[in-house]
């Protein structure tokens, strides 16, 4: 009987250690895939990625509000005007933060960053608002204030230009790229979303 419970206990620490480490090389994977993407390399090779396709208002972002554990800026009408990638990773040391990055066609730039998650939503908004108003030095929209980026005229519609969020500390590994939703018709296309009841997604 003694010999089982051992058994058992060494059955269990050997599924941890496992457990552990696929989750370390799960993370390592997943740092290299975002720093080859930094650097370009998707020019060259197709990264693995997960994408969220749909029209608009389908629900795409509130699927990776889910996963995420934040809250994308919400507002009627298209609420994602550019495509937006999320690098979730898990932290040994359990801080949770935040970091948002634009890709602009001159580069990659560090936008903003923050241990506060209840920030991430108005960075990103400013974010969204530096990429979809490229005449403007990006700085512009860095310390914009909430009620500053309400009725903003974009000089785009859509942009190409990426808003990268990068979140560590998260529950799980994984990469998704939000994809601006199948636009019908939406006559306030250069109108800046605001918060809403609605999602907008």
């Amino acid at each position: 009987m003694i010999n089982e419970l051992e058994k058992g206990k060494a059955d269990n620490s050997m599924a941890s250690l496992r457990n552990q480490d696929y989750a370390r090389s799960r993370r390592e994977i997943n740092n290299v895939v975002k720093m080859l993407r930094d650097a370009g390399t998707e020019e060259v090779i197709k990264l693995p990625k997960i994408a969220v396709i749909g029209n608009q208002s389908a629900g795409k972002s509130s699927l990776i509000e889910a996963i995420s554990q934040i809250r994308l800026p919400r507002g009627r009408g298209t609420c994602t005007r550019c495509p937006m990638e999320v690098f979730l990773s898990k932290s040994d040391s359990q801080e949770w933060k935040g970091r948002v990055l634009l890709r602009l066609s001159t580069g990659t730039v560090v936008f903003d960053e923050t241990k506060d998650k209840n920030e991430i939503t108005d960075i990103l908004r400013r974010a969204q608002l530096a990429v979809l108003n490229p005449d403007k030095d990006y700085s512009t929209f860095q310390n914009l204030a909430k009620e500053q980026c309400k009725d903003y005229v974009c000089q785009l519609g859509v942009s190409e230009s990426t808003v990268v969020l990068e979140i560590t500390g998260a529950d799980v590994d994984v990469t998704f790229i939000d994809l601006p939703g199948i636009i019908q018709n939406d006559p306030d296309v250069h109108a800046f979303p605001t918060d809403t009841n609605e999602s907008g997604r």
